[in-house]
């Protein structure tokens, strides 16, 4: 989804080649039609669209305006380098943000990579935190049994930590192992957004987490005790 057509034939050619099928659109009211005539597994965002603007459909897409597409992996594709913009989108639900310009090479790795951790795990491990129950397998998060709706990385990020119980993991260690991106060419506010995010769905109170605990200078600790 982009208004730049030389953008989506460089974008198609590389997804194509890749054994992907790719559908287009130039602005923001054809792409939510598109979305809601047929199931997608995975967008491509610009944030800079016509008629409909990139954060407004993801926030459609999210809020659960396109049915069955709630939790359809997102990428964002876009000329805004400000970090401000970065948190934003990710904010709004975005599983991944890469700035223009950008490497078809690099786009497709991403691709990739939020495939992977969108597709079920091969192990059928139950992950036990708290009240939380982590299903590998399903992808699918319960606390005292009742379902919680998150994001593709808001899980992995959940389920790494899990993986990991009550060790601490910075953000430098979190971008690595479950964005798969270098520090360097990701900002650690990424991963606090994330967190932030992720907490206002599994704690009981957000603004004095008990679960995803922040370690000062160090990162971040799920808490078994």
């Amino acid at each position: 989804m982009d208004d730049d057509e030389r953008v989506r034939t460089m974008v198609k050619w590389q997804l194509e080649a890749d054994g992907n099928d790719v559908t287009e659109a130039a602005d923001g009211v054809s792409a939510l039609g598109q979305l809601r005539s047929c199931c997608f597994g995975l967008v491509v965002l610009d944030l800079s669209l016509p008629a409909m603007g990139g954060l407004d459909l993801l926030r459609a897409v999210r809020r659960g305006d396109v049915p069955g597409s709630e939790d359809v992996p997102v990428i964002v594709l876009s000329g805004r380098s400000g970090e401000a913009d970065r948190i934003l989108g990710l904010d709004l639900g975005a599983d991944d943000y890469l700035v223009k310009p950008f490497s078809p090479g690099e786009l497709a790795a991403r691709i990739r990579s939020v495939l992977r951790r969108a597709s079920p795990a091969s192990s059928d491990e139950t992950l036990s935190v708290g009240p939380l129950e982590i299903d590998v397998r399903s992808r699918t998060v319960r606390r005292d049994g009742a379902e919680i709706a998150l994001t593709t990385r808001e899980f992995d990020l959940l389920a790494f930590l899990a993986a990991h119980p009550s060790h601490v993991l910075s953000r430098a260690q979190l971008l690595r192992r479950v964005w798969e991106v270098d520090p360097a060419y990701l900002s650690d506010a990424t991963v606090t957004e994330h967190v932030h995010r992720l907490r206002a769905k599994i704690e009981d109170d957000p603004s004095s987490p008990t679960l995803l605990r922040t370690r000062h200078g160090a990162g971040y600790q799920l808490d078994v005790t």
